[in-house]
């Protein structure tokens, strides 16, 4: 079956560290075989003027119809069998632990979210769309764009929260009806890369303890400004060399 992996940002946004998470999924599509698409601003030109208008231009709200609806036309255009989403920002640190495959018709990324809260780490998981994988003819994929433009269509503009149509739309239903997850890829909090860019830490232990499996991670490029200068990249230094060890 013919795979295809399909990224989108700014191009400008590519000179610093997230750079280095797009070059790790390239390489990835290259040794594993996969087909590559890269979009700029011409993602957005799948939402339409609409919910552009509502969602008040707020990208991360845009790219999770935007990336829908480019996944439902290469399926539905028959370029490819099998057609991935991934964030800029997902590096593949162990990409040899990687596999796209799956047994239903789709899939999405799951992650153990842990930071510090007082003295001790809080826990939360979820499904998230920073990775998310659908065969052609999956029956999921048109009710998730139904379901997203449905939901901003109706909401108060002034209630639209960031992760509204993604992660919080796919956990509410994922919890409910199984969908399979892709646990491989998760998602690194502040506190992670703080701690893995520190060298260690009790965020980054709990995150390790119980998901030894972790061979790629969402690193969050939204919350960013939470970090110091250079700790995004001397915690991809370190994810690169020893992963989560």
């Amino acid at each position: 079956m013919h795979t295809i992996i399909v990224q989108s940002h700014r191009p400008e946004v590519l000179r610093g560290w997230v750079g280095r998470c797009v070059r790790s999924v390239r390489a990835y599509a290259r040794e594993s075989g996969c087909g590559y698409l890269w979009l700029g601003d011409e993602l957005f030109a799948k939402v339409p003027d609409w919910y552009r208008d509502k969602a008040g231009f707020a990208l991360p709200v845009m790219a999770d119809l935007a990336r829908l609806r480019v996944i439902r036309e290469i399926l539905d255009c028959g370029e490819a069998d099998v057609a991935c989403w991934f964030d800029a920002d997902v590096l593949l640190f162990a990409p040899e632990r990687v596999s796209l495959e799956i047994s239903s018709s789709c899939a999405f990324g799951y992650e153990l979210w842990t930071e510090r809260q007082g003295q001790g780490v809080r826990v939360r998981r979820s499904y998230h769309n920073a990775v998310c994988v659908f065969r052609a003819g999956c029956p999921v994929l048109p009710f998730l764009i139904h379901a997203t433009e449905s939901i901003i269509q109706r909401i108060d503009a002034q209630r639209i929260a960031p992760q509204l149509v993604g992660p919080k739309l796919l956990s509410a239903l994922g919890n409910i009806v199984g969908f399979e997850r892709l646990e491989t890829i998760g998602a690194l909090s502040p506190d992670v890369i703080r701690d893995l860019a520190a060298g260690g830490g009790l965020a980054l232990a709990r995150l390790r303890s119980e998901t030894p499996g972790l061979a790629g991670a969402n690193l969050c490029h939204s919350l960013a400004p939470r970090l110091g200068d250079g700790e995004p990249d001397r915690a991809i230094d370190r994810l690169l060399s020893v992963g989560l060890e």
